[in-house]
């Protein structure tokens, strides 16, 4: 399991609690903290004509720099959004 998936299942079990218990509400706060903080850990690269797009998995983006290109093409270094 991945950490998108894991991130994907945490929201799940999270939808399932309710904020009316104070146990429950508990836990489904650190669960959708922790789905937040995984997906916004985890980047993916999509090469495109401007140069490299990095995506979190809550979708914010941005086009790599020179250095981080560098690091990418030689050492296959996935930088952080």
């Amino acid at each position: 399991m991945n950490d998108s998936e894991l991130a994907n299942k945490a929201r799940g079990v999270a939808a399932t609690l309710t904020y009316n218990d104070e146990p429950q509400s508990q836990a489904k706060h650190l669960l959708l903290e922790m789905a937040h903080r995984l997906d916004s850990m985890n980047t993916k690269v999509h090469r495109k004509r401007e140069g490299l797009l990095l995506v979190n998995g809550l979708g914010k983006c941005r086009f790599a720099t020179w250095k981080e290109i560098i690091l990418y093409k030689i050492f296959d270094v996935v930088p952080k959004v």
